[in-house]
């Protein structure tokens, strides 16, 4: 497994003139009005940073891994797990337990084996924006997205964003340069956590698909004109009724980048899924701690078997840390001082997903 700091791909950035078989492939995007003679050496020249492999992630990379990109990187620190096959798409169960990013890159080059892939494995880090022409923000995380924020705000460079959460989903593009100039904490600058979880509130597998396609289109429209992005302008879709509106993004006289922000945003805290949080515990060659934060009144409902108080932690092990939803386990892993990891969707997706709870 590749790990974030040995990043695989050719490195080679070298433009040309597309081949005959990178021609075919581009054939109907070219025939597009307004494409103009040069739409496939743009593109060809075009070097993009996907940030999450995951829903989002995969239906940006299935569109871009043939667009006739120069350079496509991909970062991601998760593995597959059966839940996430529903919606993305990229993968098959022979792939549960395989790391997204190379998974992702495997086919991408599947699609173009002229294209250039780098399979980064690990969370993302500022230092990644470097050498990218349009970064996206497919991680659908606060703190990723004000990391990536950070990052591109300095070297000018647009970033595609976008989330989605039960029937809900909303996409844009950030470029902090300029007069017109907006980012994410033009539309968010309030330094607030993440509000939902898909293994909580659910999320509609098509809506990923949908969400994701017009992100991927935003980074055609950045490198090659192929329509107009969504600069200053947020798209939001409600898939109860599949409804799209638009709203302007604008910064504000008074606006200003959020303080208090984590010195290492871009850290996210890892997750685990239930699913394999319950294949760990079972695996004695794999010691883990399961510390659960919430109260005595929950503790009385039922535990995951083998969990501790957090004042019971040993030392040596392991951590996976676990409230009802999330949001507690967040807050304590932050402030733990050691890595954990916290168990995504909390007791309650342990327990939807049908794994036993015991008494105290």
């Amino acid at each position: 497994m590749t790990s974030d700091a040995e990043p695989t791909g050719t490195g080679d950035t070298t433009t040309r003139p597309p081949s005959p078989t990178r021609r075919r492939l581009g054939s109907r995007t070219a025939a597009l009005a307004d494409a103009g003679p040069d739409l496939l050496e743009r593109l060809g020249r075009a070097r993009v940073l996907v940030v999450g492999a995951g829903g989002l992630g995969a239906p940006v990379v299935a569109y871009l891994a043939g667009s006739g990109l120069g350079r496509l990187t991909i970062v991601d620190d998760d593995v597959v797990d059966g839940s996430n096959l529903a919606r993305q798409t990229l993968f098959t169960a022979a792939d549960v337990g395989s790391a997204k990013a190379e998974v992702a890159a495997a086919r991408a080059r599947a699609v173009d084996p002229e294209l250039d892939v780098v399979a980064v494995v690990g969370r993302f880090r500022p230092e990644h924006v470097a050498g990218h022409d349009v970064v996206v923000d497919a991680a659908d995380a606060v703190d990723v997205t004000r990391a990536v924020s950070d990052a591109c705000a300095p070297l000018g460079v647009p970033f595609v964003w976008g989330t989605v959460l039960a029937y809900d989903g909303q996409v844009s593009v950030f470029r902090d340069r300029g007069p017109d100039g907006v980012d994410f904490h033009d539309l968010h600058p309030e330094v607030l956590p993440d509000e939902g979880s898909c293994a909580v509130d659910g999320v509609l597998p098509a809506l990923c698909g949908a969400v994701g396609s017009v992100m991927a289109a935003q980074v055609t429209a950045l490198v090659a004109g192929l329509g107009e992005p969504l600069l200053g302008r947020l798209l939001t879709v409600d898939a109860r009724r599949w409804r799209w509106t638009e709203s302007p993004i604008r910064r504000g006289p008074a606006s200003r980048r959020p303080t208090g922000l984590p010195a290492d945003a871009a850290a996210a805290v890892p997750r685990i899924a239930p699913a394999a949080l319950a294949a760990r515990l079972a695996d004695p060659a794999d010691p883990v701690t399961l510390v659960d934060v919430r109260t005595p009144e929950e503790w009385a409902t039922g535990v995951i078997g083998g969990s501790v108080h957090p004042g019971d932690l040993p030392d040596g092990t392991a951590v996976v840390v676990t409230c009802a939803r999330g949001p507690r386990a967040d807050a304590w892993a932050r402030t733990a001082g050691r890595p954990v990891t916290v168990l995504d969707g909390g007791v309650d997706a342990w327990r939807r997903e049908g794994l036993p709870l015991v008494d105290p």
